[in-house]
This record gives structure tokens, C-alpha cells and sequence, in this order.
């Protein structure tokens, strides 16, 4: 089973050489070997400057990395939006699920389902 760096490869046509480029790209950036062959573990990072709301986030950030190096896995952060309601206008709600507003019969889920629903990722969307 693949796991770490060698799951989910970009298809060049020659599995070696795509793993080669992914491991040379992750080595200029100062992994080891050893690292690279752990599970990688996505972190998505909404902190930002503009938004007071997420200040914290850094803090948590490494504290999010430290827990996952303890569990075995490689701890990658990405950035990703940062909606600061209180600069937005009209409101933050454009940029959040738009599931209410299209006609798409499945959506993802969003902040608003259950979290104790195992079937939330594909739950038809509820429209009054």
C-alpha cells in the first residue's frame, strides 16, 4: 500500500520517475528521507494578518504539528481563505457552503451538518 510521498502520484507515464520528482522537490525544501517516508498529514491554515479572528492560529499550528510527528505522520501546512466578517460586505456568507443557493442536488458538507452524521458528505441539500 502507498503511503507518505508515493500516494496519489501525478501520472508522467513511469511511476519512478514521478516519485523521484516529488521526493526531489520535498528534499529541497529540507525533509529526510526517513521523513518522507512517513504518512503525510494535511493542516489547513486560515491565519492571516486581516482577520483577528484566526490570530491564534500560528500557535495552534505547531502545536497541530507536534501532535502529529508524536503520532508517526509528516505535518504539512497549507494556506487557505480567511474570511474576516467584519471586512467583507455585504457579508462573509457569499464566500461560505453555497449549497443553499445552487441547484446541485448533492453538496459537500459544510459547517452546518451533523457532525455525528456519517453520511454528511453525501446528503442531498435541504431547500425550503
Amino acid at each position: 500500500m502507498d503511503h507518505g510521498l508515493s500516494r496519489g502520484l501525478t501520472n508522467y507515464g513511469d511511476r519512478d520517475f514521478a516519485l523521484y520528482l516529488r521526493r526531489s522537490f520535498a528534499r529541497s525544501m529540507g525533509y529526510s528521507a526517513q521523513s518522507l517516508a512517513k504518512p503525510v498529514v494535511g493542516i489547513a491554515d486560515s491565519g492571516s494578518g486581516f482577520n483577528n479572528c484566526h490570530r491564534h492560529f500560528p500557535e495552534l499550528i505547531e502545536a497541530v504539528k507536534r501532535g502529529v510527528l508524536a503520532a508517526g505522520g509528516l505535518p504539512m501546512d497549507f494556506p487557505t481563505i480567511s474570511l474576516g466578517e467584519v471586512f467583507l460586505e455585504p457579508t462573509s456568507m457569499l464566500y461560505r457552503n453555497p449549497c443553499p443557493w445552487t441547484s446541485r442536488r448533492w453538496c459537500a458538507p459544510s459547517r452546518w451538518a451533523p457532525s455525528s452524521s456519517s453520511a454528511a458528505a453525501t446528503r442531498p441539500c435541504r431547500r425550503s
